[in-house]
């Protein structure tokens, strides 16, 4: 159990660990849960649009009729009620003290991952299996 708030970018980073322990798991519908709260936070984050973006397409990629395909990014969804009803219901099944439990039960140790990143984009991109040059370069540059 933490006993303090984690930060954005540690928010972050348990959500796409367990997007892909859920996809791991053969569980999308959760994993796409999961996503919609990662891109939330990259999108609310200065510098991570392009990390939004990519977990924006990944749920696309599995379901094209999703909510979030509604909204051409993740920031004009979030300026919506529809999609702000979505998320609080997501945020209510995860929160980040049930999402760090949820980490804690599959063995998933973090420690100072992030450190071994020279940014937050990297740290993200990479747990989404990914390039952080790449996505910049596909969804823009947002720093």
């Amino acid at each position: 159990m933490i006993n303090r708030m984690a930060s954005p970018v540690e928010l972050l980073g348990t959500y796409l660990h367990l997007a892909r322990a859920a996809e791991l798991r053969r569980q999308p519908l959760v994993r796409d849960r999961l996503l919609v709260l990662a891109a939330v936070i990259a999108a609310q984050s200065a510098g991570l649009v392009p990390i939004a973006a990519a977990c924006r397409e990944r749920i696309l990629r599995h379901n094209p009729g999703h909510l979030i395909g509604n909204w051409p990014t993740v920031s004009a969804a979030m300026q919506t009620a529809d999609f702000s009803a979505l998320v609080e219901q997501i945020a209510r099944r995860f929160s980040p003290e049930e999402a760090e439990q949820l980490l804690a039960q599959l063995g998933i140790e973090r420690g100072a991952e992030r450190r071994a990143y020279f940014s937050d984009g990297e740290y993200a991109a990479a747990l989404l299996g990914e390039d952080w040059a790449a996505l910049r370069q596909r969804f823009g540059a947002s720093d």
